[in-house]
């Protein structure tokens, strides 16, 4: 498994003013497995605690999930809503929706397009 990070900043303009986002995205390639499913918890939470407001998790990756994949996802949600981290997932494809479809974790997953 290999995790791939990118920081971005977002910019609004609200009555005038610029207000900065730090939005982290992280794209996550290979199989999230026993082996794996730390380095993914300890990666993704690790960069989070870095003063993000957002952060992006990129499955589309993603071959293969199993039941530690699918508790680090929980303790990455549970993480982001302790600190006030929108976090948001993209690219759940395949065998991975079915996991996280039949471990009932998808309705707790917030996906963008």
């Amino acid at each position: 498994m290999n995790i791939f990070y990118h920081e971005n900043t977002d910019y609004k303009k609200t009555d005038h003013e610029k207000t900065g986002e730090r939005i982290l995205l992280a794209k996550v390639t290979g199989d999230c497995d026993l082996y794996s499913s730390r380095e993914l918890y300890a990666g993704v939470t690790g960069k989070m605690k870095d003063g993000f407001n957002r952060a992006v998790l990129d499955l589309s990756g993603v071959a293969y999930l199993d039941s530690s994949g699918v508790g680090a996802i929980i303790r990455i949600i549970k993480l982001a809503k302790e600190n006030q981290i929108t976090l948001r997932f993209r690219g759940i494809a395949g065998t991975p929706r079915k996991v996280l479809e039949m471990s009932n974790i998808l309705s707790l997953i917030v996906e963008e397009p």
